[in-house]
């Protein structure tokens, strides 16, 4: 590439970030930003309009598969790489569900960093390959919820809101988000869209439903 990448760092270890950066500056990467958390994220973002994100998975503010739309929102021609030291495929699901464009595990070489790098900053997509056929061969676990998991699921498939949803079922707002999120992180359901479709496709909601307020 002839121009400059313009990266921003986010990860919540300053010597990861420093270790990232020596790594990308010779390869023609220019750091123009670094962040330890979801908001300094979307700032930093929003000001500089990188290229490139590169993202790890779980920041000081929380897993970040939440704050990968808002962060998308802020710079839309971004591609966003998650650099991330969990290797499991609902994990990569979830995180190209969230708008990612790739997904590279931390234990990894230095060429294969850049190549994932510029593949994903020109536009492209880069799942590192072991990870890419773990994932292409474990498909969306459909039993692995919890009765009270499934109720929460369905009602937010059927178009609840979590307060909604805690007060039905007597929950606190909180523990719905936390189940909320576990959904999000095991099996990739990021989208109402997405709760919709699994609902359906394991029988917790039918056709008729899903069209609540």
């Amino acid at each position: 590439m002839t121009a400059p990448v313009t990266v921003v760092l986010v990860d919540d270890h300053l010597t990861v970030r420093a270790g990232t950066r020596a790594l990308l500056e010779p390869e023609g990467f220019v750091v123009v930003g670094e962040a330890s958390g979801e908001p300094e994220a979307i700032d930093a973002v929003s000001t500089s309009r990188p290229d490139l994100l590169v993202l790890d998975m779980v920041l000081e503010s929380g897993p970040v598969l939440s704050a990968i739309p808002a962060l998308l929102a802020a710079a839309p021609k971004m591609g966003i790489l998650v650099h991330s030291m969990y290797e499991d495929a609902a994990l990569v699901r979830g995180a190209l569900a969230a708008g990612a464009s790739g997904y590279l595990s931390k234990n990894t070489s230095v060429p294969e960093l850049v190549l994932a790098a510029r593949t994903v900053a020109i536009g492209g997509s880069y799942v590192q390959p072991p990870l890419g056929v773990e994932m292409a061969h474990a498909p969306v676990p459909q039993e692995a919820l919890s009765p009270r998991e499934e109720q929460v699921l369905a009602l937010l498939a059927d178009g609840h809101t979590n307060r909604e949803v805690a007060a039905r079922l007597t929950l606190s707002v909180r523990t719905v988000e936390s189940l909320r999120a576990a959904l999000r992180n095991r099996l990739g359901l990021v989208t109402r869209a997405d709760l919709v479709a699994y609902a359906r496709r394991t029988g917790l909601i039918h056709e008729a439903q899903g069209s609540h307020g």
